[in-house]
């Protein structure tokens, strides 16, 4: 870990592209694809300038009120809900951010806050399940309707792979090289609110733990001045 990732206080800020995604082969099947380090050149801009609207559409909350946060949002199979609450509940400093999406595949088909909720409670991963993170309303994260958030993520963090899924799976007009892949791309974000790592959607809640619990540390180091 370079040393801009290792002194740096750390947020996790990951798209809910959708809120299922099923592999052939199942979970273990799926290759995993290495991380790559986002440009340092933002500016003055950070996730902080953006405003959206939550899942139910009763607040338009700014990024900037989770200052000083560790964030992670993400879509993923099935278990991956559960991993997501794990993580959420594991680290004090940790919020995990979720925007549904649904480019890839159409596998977020909800029209509203009611009809994704009861999704996400009854069939995916089903079993009552109650996400303790927050959801924000369903976006577009790539194309000519793309949320403006992402536009600035993609812009400052390269994209893990070369190819793009089948055009019959995509939802979108035009593909970008920066775009998007598929569901469970994740954004990992320093506390200035500048994304510096950018996850491939193989990689699983698990795969992110470790880097979490060193970063969180490493914000405790920081703020103690040692």
């Amino acid at each position: 870990m370079t040393g801009r990732l290792r002194f740096e206080s750390r947020m996790v800020l990951e798209a809910l592209f959708a809120l299922l995604l099923v592999a052939t082969g199942g979970q273990a099947a799926v290759q995993r694809v290495p991380s790559v380090l986002c440009n340092d050149n933002s500016g003055y801009e950070s996730i902080y300038n953006y405003t959206l609207p939550d899942l139910w559409e009763t607040q338009n909350i700014s990024l900037a009120s989770y200052t000083g946060k560790v964030r992670i949002t993400r879509t993923a199979f099935t278990g991956h809900y559960w991993g997501l609450n794990a993580l959420q509940s594991a680290f004090q400093d940790l919020v995990v951010l979720g925007f549904p999406c649904n480019q890839f595949g159409m596998q977020e088909p909800g029209a509203n806050a009611s009809e994704i909720s009861n999704g996400i409670r009854h069939v995916r991963p089903g079993n009552g399940f109650t996400p303790n993170f927050l959801l924000f309303k369903k976006i577009h994260v790539n194309g000519d309707k793309e949320q403006p958030l992402f536009t600035y993520l993609k812009k400052q963090c390269p994209p893990t792979r070369n190819g793009f899924a089948e055009s019959k799976n995509l939802f979108y007009s035009p593909l970008m090289n920066n775009d998007i892949r598929w569901n469970f791309e994740k954004f990992l974000v320093n506390r200035q609110g500048v994304p510096v790592k950018r996850y491939d959607p193989s990689t699983i809640p698990d795969d992110i733990h470790n880097d979490i619990s060193e970063l969180t540390q490493q914000s405790e180091l920081s703020f103690t001045g040692k």
